[in-house]
């Protein structure tokens, strides 16, 4: 069976759901002065992954550097982790790869953490992209797992949320 015909990929801006949030990450890719908030330079293709369109800042790109919250409820795992974001207007369109996993997580190592309705991790791994589906398909076999984050496992940033449909 196809992964996306039991999962959904979900990015950063497209990620949540609640209008409340969608305005404060509007506000927060937008607001340079915000404390906390850094407008960097990409340096070079693979440094600075986008979370709303889920591709690479090219070399020269600015792009914000800000702190987010991928939590929808209450437990000890939520806070705030860095996340890239073009500064230029961009959304991720499914359409736009030709696999189900975006590109950018295919080529980097992955912290992938389980977790079940009250928002609490029940498994977890450190996978190469390539294998981001098997280990997705692995953990939600257990049907107590509600949703998965991925995070990049070098930096620690917040990559994607995996959710099933």
């Amino acid at each position: 069976m196809p992964f996306l015909s039991c999962y959904r990929i979900r990015g950063y801006i497209v990620f949540e759901q609640k209008a409340l949030d969608r305005n404060h990450l509007h506000k927060a890719t937008l607001d340079v002065s915000k404390p906390g908030t850094i407008v960097e330079t990409a340096k070079d293709q693979s440094s600075y992954p986008c979370r709303r369109c889920l591709k690479d800042s090219s070399p020269g790109g600015e792009i914000y550097l800000v702190s987010y919250n991928p939590f929808l409820g209450e437990s000890p795992y939520t806070g705030p982790g860095p996340i890239f974001v073009h500064q230029r207007d961009c959304m991720f369109k499914l359409e736009d790869e030709k696999d189900v996993v975006p590109d950018q997580q295919r080529r980097r190592k992955l912290s992938v953490r389980a977790y079940n309705a009250e928002h609490m991790m029940i498994n977890n791994g450190v996978v190469d992209g390539v294998d981001l589906e098997a280990k997705a398909g692995e953990m939600f076999a257990d049907l107590d797992v509600k949703y998965i984050h991925v995070h990049y496992a070098g930096a620690g940033g917040f990559a994607v949320k995996i959710e099933r449909k």
